[in-house]
């Protein structure tokens, strides 16, 4: 990441966490504050809250983060500080500090480094991420890709906790153009 705090992710511009928070502290440092409390944590998970609050306590912004600890290499030894990061990052898009897109620069390079994945899963436990995809795409309504997804949970009865979550989001980001009538 650059000097700047700026990171330019397939031609957008986002802000990271740091440099929201700097911002933050530079323009409220006076008045507001930012605070964390740990909701849960398990071998699997982390949730945290985060505050934007001011000087009596009320808090004025709220955001929240869930990490999977085996969601990526990091989450695997850092969970309990991504997880922070982002639900500060979160706070500070739910108080007006959005960075130009919701979410944080930090957040859309792990989701990018998720979505190249496919290839390792393909390796590792055959499971071919690349043509999943190429059949999301051709399908154009709920029904259909409903279908597919009964038809992959016959097909990989023993997938990972990683890989349903791969194919989750898949099958979310294809539902979601279906709604807003983006099937280009």
């Amino acid at each position: 990441m650059a000097d700047t705090g700026i990171v330019n992710i397939h031609g957008k511009e986002y802000k990271t966490v740091a440099k929201r928070v700097s911002e933050f502290r530079e323009e409220h440092k006076q008045e507001l504050g930012i605070q964390t409390n740990l909701v849960s944590i398990d071998e699997r998970t982390v949730v945290i809250k985060a505050e934007i609050i001011n000087k009596e306590g009320f808090v004025i912004a709220t955001g929240y983060a869930e990490e999977n600890r085996q969601s990526s290499t990091i989450n695997k030894t850092s969970a309990l500080e991504n997880c922070e990061t982002s639900a500060i990052g979160r706070a500070l898009a739910n108080f007006g500090l959005a960075g130009g897109e919701y979410a944080s620069a930090d957040e859309v390079a792990q989701a990018i480094s998720q979505q190249n994945q496919p290839k390792k899963f393909v390796k590792k436990y055959g499971m071919d991420f690349e043509e999943i995809q190429a059949h999301l795409d051709i399908l154009d309504d709920k029904a259909s890709v409903d279908a597919y997804a009964k038809e992959l949970k016959t097909k990989y009865p023993n997938s990972t906790e990683g890989q349903n979550y791969h194919i989750r989001t898949m099958f979310e980001r294809k539902l979601k153009e279906l709604r807003n009538g983006n099937t280009d």
